[in-house]
């Protein structure tokens, strides 16, 4: 049996079609610009030297997504504008005719208007946000009990018993923290500056930053510590186990009579494949987090170009607390994709993190 029937017959025992699932709506979300790629085709491409897609046709398809979303939200920004174009007259007529009550009334309606369509798209983007990292989440947890066994099955009996309580207790400790505190403060932080717009004065202006810097700072906090612990642990159980797996080899092959050569090469050939599937699914893993990522960050850069142009046309005709409000807003949907990059991040660093044990010094 040569290795390639071995990854196939291991392959067919697996159990992937929850992780390809999410690789085909993933596929389907982006209008057909994201690849579906398969786990066999991975492996399969790898295993002939072929790239895994077109890194060209992929940017191509990013580019076409990033400027359908420009003109997606094109409309938010004509409607923001053509009320402040309102706010605009109604002061230069309270100014004209001295009816300032009137005018201020008007004023503040208008400024609520520019709230509630401000609102309804940042709540979107909002669960837009934390139905991604739901989903990531959810492909981590799929991806574990997949690679941890492979991971075993490799030799790496120390790093799965450690890394998977470490993993897994990281990546729910993580997502909890993101959708219980971090994504709610920055979401009432640009309730607090939408709030401030309506007033000449800054009241809580210097709250709703502050609390979207705090939420930038823990994310990041949460990211180095749960990475670098698993990293820690990762290196110091992979040198156990690359000693385990070459001890049994020798063993193996001096101690058995006869047949103990075959048989230590026969290990190791079984042990290429298992790594060739672990490291293929691995790298899917990979591939489907960065396509998971990329999808609502380009939204994400879309809505914040579109807030910030806003901000720069409303001032010279609207009144500048709007203006800066729009600014504001285009800083917290940054800070959104940058949470989202962060947690992406992370998870990409234990996926690589996997990807080294077993395919180095455990295959040696």
């Amino acid at each position: 049996m040569d290795y390639k029937s071995i990854i196939q017959e291991q392959l067919a025992n697996l159990n992937l079609n929850e992780l390809e699932q999410i690789m085909d709506d993933t596929a389907l979300q982006s209008g057909g610009r994201v690849p579906d790629l398969s786990i066999q085709e991975i492996i399969d491409r790898a295993i002939n030297g072929q790239p895994i897609f077109d890194s060209q046709v992929i940017i191509h398809n990013f580019i076409d997504l990033f400027l359908y979303e420009i003109k997606s939200s094109l409309i938010l920004g004509v409607q923001l504008v053509t009320i402040c174009i309102v706010i605009g007259l109604l002061t230069n007529l309270s100014n004209s005719f001295g009816n300032k009550a009137v005018s201020r009334l008007g004023i503040i309606v208008c400024s609520c208007f520019v709230i509630g369509l401000c609102l309804n798209n940042f709540s979107q983007t909002f669960n837009m946000c934390s139905d991604t990292l739901n989903t990531m989440t959810r492909t981590m947890q799929i991806l574990l009990p997949i690679l941890i066994p492979l991971l075993v099955s490799l030799g790496g009996i120390t790093s799965g018993s450690i890394l998977n309580p470490i993993i897994v207790g990281a990546i729910t400790m993580f997502n909890t923290i993101l959708q219980t505190f971090i994504l709610p403060a920055i979401f009432i932080s640009s309730i607090f500056i939408l709030v401030n717009s309506l007033t000449e004065r800054d009241y809580v202006n210097k709250l709703g930053v502050f609390l979207r810097g705090a939420a930038t700072f823990a994310t990041g906090l949460c990211v180095t510590f749960f990475a670098g612990l698993t990293a820690i642990q990762g290196f110091v159980s992979e040198t156990a186990d690359g000693v385990l797996i070459n001890t049994a080899r020798y063993s193996v092959n001096n101690f058995v009579p006869i047949v103990g050569g075959f048989a230590a090469d026969s290990i190791d050939m079984v042990l290429s494949c298992i790594g060739v599937i672990k490291n293929g699914i691995s790298i899917f893993g990979v591939i489907l987090v960065i396509f998971l990522l990329a999808i609502p960050l380009i939204k994400l850069m879309a809505i914040a170009i579109i807030y910030k142009v806003t901000a720069i046309i409303i001032e010279p005709i609207g009144n500048k607390q709007v203006s800066g409000c729009m600014n504001e807003m285009g800083n917290s949907v940054i800070t959104m994709a940058v949470v989202l990059f962060l947690a992406a991040l992370m998870f990409l660093v234990f996926l690589t993190i996997i990807i080294g044990i077993g395919g180095g010094s455990l295959l040696r």
